[in-house]
């Protein structure tokens, strides 16, 4: 939570104008950042004084009446602004990553995953070289040669090497299929306590195959494997939120589904952290590469402007993302718990050089790239549930 989004919160509890959710917000945030409890002391004297002085200060006689939360606002930040320990909290990405790093069951990805990776965008992989590295995950082998099997591939006899399943499906449908089952399986046990998140990691997937497909058909210029781990990863922060206050943010989820209102407004009406920043923090705890958790924070932000200084693969990544995630919404591929607007921003389709008859040739080419996505689909858990 940015400072002053949390200053703000505050001066609505001390002024009696909190809602219950903010209040269980504010005793979060208060409890989980060494910073937050401090802060909230200097503010709660600075109210008490100006409760008193104002009268003062606007010529009035009369004493403790409450001030409008504009008024004191404005005060307290001009206060703030001249106090010797303003400006000391922490920023807001280590705000972030202090949140992460309080997830207790925050899973850690396979280091093989990284290997499996990291040996398949070199330009001379080869089969071998993967299969060696996969070998000694016997989950991941399962999974590949189930899809492999799957009657998505229609093979006329049953593949049992991991030789066979790589020659057929290719590198890159491999490593969509080690990424995903490698996130999934890492969070097994945590979607139990959800009940189930097998709608959530569909959408996710979808996203990912719909991010790739897209940069594909628009000639991005954009790694495709980077397009596709970004789709899949854009609302990880999401399950963040989830293992961070499970009952608080299934509200926020409910209160979506509800309200029609996106999710990330919602979050930021009821001052949750953030499901954009969450999402880059872990993928900064992941190790990912920094240009992956940049395009996951800004997915949802189509203003130019509001992104700040970004590099054109990250503005592209964060545009193809958005339009992808559309799209999937569009198809009901899945659930990611938001039920805002679908309204697509046309300053993104015009910086990604769509025009209308071309935006319907997308939509028409990601509806059939996801009911072909069936063998993918089968690393999915069985259960149904919205995320």
């Amino acid at each position: 939570m940015k400072q002053d989004e949390f200053q703000t919160l505050s001066l609505r509890l001390l002024n009696n104008e909190a809602s219950p959710q903010e209040l269980q917000r504010h005793e979060l945030i208060c409890n989980t950042e060494s910073w937050a409890l401090d802060e909230f002391k200097q503010l709660r004297e600075t109210h008490s004084l100006l409760i008193d002085t104002l009268p003062q200060l606007t010529g009035r006689t009369e004493k403790g009446n409450p001030i409008s939360t504009p008024d004191l606002d404005r005060l307290v930040t001009e206060v703030k602004r001249q106090h010797p320990l303003a400006g000391m909290t922490s920023a807001d990405d280590e705000i972030y990553e202090s949140l992460v790093s309080k997830i207790k069951n925050l899973p850690t990805l396979p280091v093989v995953l990284t290997e499996i990776h990291s040996a398949l965008r070199k330009e001379d992989a080869n089969v071998l070289d993967v299969e060696e590295l996969m070998s000694g995950d016997k989950s991941l082998t399962t999974t590949v040669l189930r899809v492999a099997n799957s009657a998505h591939f229609g093979l006329p006899k049953r593949v049992f090497s991991l030789n066979q399943a790589i020659s057929i499906m290719g590198f890159e449908e491999v490593q969509q299929i080690v990424l995903a089952a490698s996130i999934i399986s890492s969070f097994g046990k945590i979607s139990e306590r959800f009940c189930t998140l097998g709608n959530f990691w569909r959408h996710s997937i979808g996203v990912g195959l719909a991010t790739n497909h897209i940069g594909k058909a628009l000639n991005t210029g954009v790694d495709e494997r980077t397009l596709y781990t970004c789709g899949l990863l854009h609302d990880i922060g999401k399950v963040g939120n989830l293992l961070l206050d499970t009952r608080g943010y299934l509200e926020i989820i409910q209160k979506s589904v509800d309200s029609g209102v996106s999710l990330e407004q919602i979050e930021k009406e009821e001052v949750f952290p953030e499901h954009t920043r969450m999402g880059e923090a872990i993928c900064h705890r992941w190790q990912l590469p920094e240009h992956i958790g940049k395009a996951v924070r800004f997915h949802h932000e189509t203003d130019l402007n509001r992104r700040g200084s970004l590099t054109d693969e990250v503005q592209i990544a964060a545009d193809c993302i958005y339009l992808g995630n559309q799209l999937v919404r569009d198809q009901q591929f899945g659930n990611s718990g938001n039920n805002g607007p679908r309204t697509l921003d046309p300053e993104v389709l015009q910086r990604l050089g769509l025009l209308e008859i071309q935006l319907e040739e997308l939509r028409i080419s990601t509806q059939e790239m996801l009911d072909a996505a069936h063998g993918l689909l089968d690393i999915l858990p069985q259960e149904e549930g919205a995320a």
